[in-house]
């Protein structure tokens, strides 16, 4: 038995509950794609996940699920792309990803730094060039910036003195 592709059909895509397909994807991605959360540190804000999103959203996070594995409880994925043109792995795309996850005092949220998806693909998956203390530092500053109250959780590296 052999299969036809109907191209023509194509022009009607833009009729398609485009909602009910990202719905899917998310099922599927949720369901076949979820991973235990890993205990990197992390900082709890007081905010639910409307607001840090919005807060995030402001800094010019977007949302990145579609391109990422969904870990247990997790309820905030946005990301935000950068070109950096000194990294020592000669990469040049690069996305600050934040997640959070509920927490009993509000949402504990966490960052790394790693290959933009898209770009590197092996890169991002292999893993090689993933920073959580860099991702940590951009998402504490943006906290600071705007007078945002958090508090660390988990294995913080120490802080250079002033």
């Amino acid at each position: 038995m052999t299969f036809d592709t109907d191209l023509g059909r194509l022009r009607h895509l833009t009729e398609a509950p485009l909602r009910a397909l990202k719905w899917s994807f998310w099922w599927l991605r949720k369901t076949f794609f979820s991973k235990p959360k890993p205990e990197n540190p992390a900082v709890v804000v007081d905010m639910g996940e409307s607001a840090a999103e919005a807060f995030l959203g402001t800094h010019f996070f977007e949302p990145g699920w579609e391109m990422s594995y969904h870990y247990h409880n997790e309820v905030v994925n946005v990301r935000r792309v950068r070109y950096l043109d000194d990294h020592p792995s000669g990469l040049h795309w690069w996305q600050t990803h934040v997640r959070g996850y509920a927490h009993p005092d509000g949402l504990e949220l966490t960052a790394h730094l790693e290959p933009e998806p898209a770009e590197h693909p092996d890169a991002h998956l292999d893993g090689e060039f993933i920073d959580v203390p860099r991702g940590n530092a951009t998402l504490v500053g943006l906290l600071r910036e705007a007078d945002v109250e958090f508090r660390r959780i988990g294995n913080w590296p120490a802080e250079p003195a002033d």
